[in-house]
């Protein structure tokens, strides 16, 4: 059984060790936990937004976060799910992307944004089920950082 979890400050170290393990591990990206301030301090990055980890038997398959830029636009980060629990019957995923929409309408945002490696490709069909867009990098919010590695740019207007 999936659990999702608001996520708690002693979780910390578990996030980042298990983000930065798929972003470099799996995917090569060079990442490091200076470059994503959110890995730092999540609690703090995500106060207007939340984040959340998906568990099995208290351990943590998958991640997500909403970064709130402002009043209208949102960010989803960190979406991670373990490769051994993609694609399975349990849809960690959709189940984490569905916290994080429900989040979303409660607090009223009205577009949701994300920034996707290039090479991920099984991340842009899930992205684009979900009705996500492909946009250009010059449509961001202001307030978006990009980290400008090789990435995709989408948006959802939600209602």
């Amino acid at each position: 059984m999936v659990e999702i979890i608001e996520f708690k400050a002693v979780d910390q170290s578990l996030v980042r060790e298990f983000v930065l393990n798929i972003q470099n591990g799996e995917f090569n990206l060079g990442f490091t936990e200076s470059d994503q301030p959110d890995l730092i301090d999540t609690e703090k990055f995500y106060h207007k937004g939340n984040f959340w980890t998906a568990r099995i038997n208290g351990e943590i398959v998958g991640t997500i976060g909403l970064q709130n830029l402002d009043n209208h636009n949102g960010v989803l980060r960190k979406m991670f799910v373990r490769q051994d629990y993609r694609g399975t019957e349990l849809k960690i995923a959709q189940v984490l992307f569905e916290a994080l929409i429900a989040f979303s309408l409660r607090i009223d945002l009205k577009v949701i944004w994300l920034d996707t490696p290039g090479i991920a490709a099984a991340s842009h069909r899930f992205y684009e089920k979900n009705g996500f867009q492909q946009t250009d990098k010059l449509n961001l919010p202001e307030k978006y950082v990009f980290p400008d590695k090789n990435s995709k740019i989408y948006k959802l207007a939600i209602q």
